[in-house]
């Protein structure tokens, strides 16, 4: 999802350039497949989701801070710029709204993950620690 995100924001970036032979070649092409991408990176939501419900709802694996948990924010925070930026450049409202929208639900993920950080921080360094000095 992140890479086709990425894609995404480069097209649109694209599309907004000032008026060239090659750009202007090119535009209504890299608009449509621009859309196409992130039309395919809306759809890889819904799995993506019901992975995570699967192996933590279904399977039980708990829910613990690891690392890894960025790679999940990360692509939240590119779809969402990729759609506003594609709502802006081929003039789509409402693709720019659910940009808007999901980058609330990124910022949601980042503090999510960031406090979890955190929490784990304090009780895997600091508060062994303060154990120690008593």
């Amino acid at each position: 999802m992140g890479a086709c995100s990425i894609t995404v924001v480069a097209g649109s970036r694209i599309v907004e350039m000032d008026d060239a032979p090659m750009v202007d070649a090119t535009r209504g092409l890299i608009a449509g497949l621009a859309v196409v991408i992130w039309v395919f990176a809306t759809w890889l939501l819904p799995p993506l989701v019901a992975a995570g419900w699967w192996r933590h709802r279904v399977h039980r694996v708990r829910l613990d801070y690891d690392s890894s948990l960025w790679s999940i924010v990360f692509p939240l925070g590119m779809y969402a710029i990729a759609g506003m930026y594609l709502g802006r450049a081929d003039d789509l409202p409402l693709v720019g709204a659910i940009g808007a929208a999901e980058l609330w639900v990124a910022v949601a993920a980042w503090v999510a993950v960031f406090a979890a950080m955190l929490h784990r921080m304090w009780v895997r360094l600091i508060r062994p620690v303060e154990r120690d000095r008593r």
